[in-house]
């Protein structure tokens, strides 16, 4: 196994260890992310892909510097709607379950919340959904169904788990794929304004937990 680290933008990956196979800054969102797996899989010979990075939380008990190990994913605003088969918002064929969730590999999700449990022992860690949006609006949280089944919000999960899924069954390709997210600010609360102010802050403390990457690589490379 060899496990390449995600981290989608500049700001994200201040402190990264030079030694740390990883993917740094290609920008957020999902396409830029979907390259950025492209770029470990075919040029760096990776074949376990997680996306470490920031996101917002969507529930009350989840605060700045909590983790959040994902366990499955959805796309909270992909809309076929107006086709007449379409089952709803966050709909994706052939790659969602009946309820537009993806569950990712349990062995990684499991493997991946040891690890950052040992690596982060001063951290709240948890296991849970994560959604994916292409707008940062915290205020946009509210009154979502997908969101308001998931702890937390980002930009790149949901995009990056679809691509390894078609990677694997339109392809042949063995992917696996998991994502681990520390909370910057609680986004179904907080507006606009605050969430900005509050991830700049936070990115100080993210640069200090991006310095335990390769110790966490190391530790998954050795499960």
């Amino acid at each position: 196994m060899k496990v390449g680290f995600i981290i989608p933008t500049k700001e994200e990956a201040a402190g990264v260890p030079a030694e740390c196979v990883a993917a740094c800054g290609f920008g957020a969102g999902k396409s830029s992310n979907c390259a950025a797996a492209t770029d470990l899989i075919f040029n760096r010979g990776c074949d376990t892909i997680v996306i470490w990075g920031t996101a917002g939380g969507l529930t009350p008990t989840l605060h700045a510097g909590d983790i959040v190990v994902a366990t499955r994913t959805a796309h909270k605003d992909f809309s076929l709607t107006p086709l007449p088969w379409a089952r709803g918002l966050g709909d994706v064929p052939d790659f969602s379950e009946e309820d537009f969730w993806h569950t990712l590999d349990a062995t990684l999700s499991e493997q991946l919340l040891q690890a950052v449990k040992k690596v982060f022992p001063g951290h709240h860690v948890v296991a849970g959904p994560v959604c994916s949006g292409d707008i940062f609006d915290p205020a946009a949280a509210r009154g979502n169904p997908i969101e308001a089944r998931a702890c937390a919000v980002d930009m790149e999960t949901s995009a990056v788990a679809e691509f390894c899924h078609r990677l694997n069954t339109r392809c042949g390709m063995k992917v696996r794929f998991g994502t681990v997210r520390v909370i910057s600010n609680n986004a179904d609360t907080a507006d606009s304004d605050t969430a900005s102010g509050d991830f700049n802050d936070f990115l100080q403390l993210f640069a200090q937990m991006n310095a335990h990457l390769e110790e966490l690589r190391q530790m998954l490379e050795e499960a």
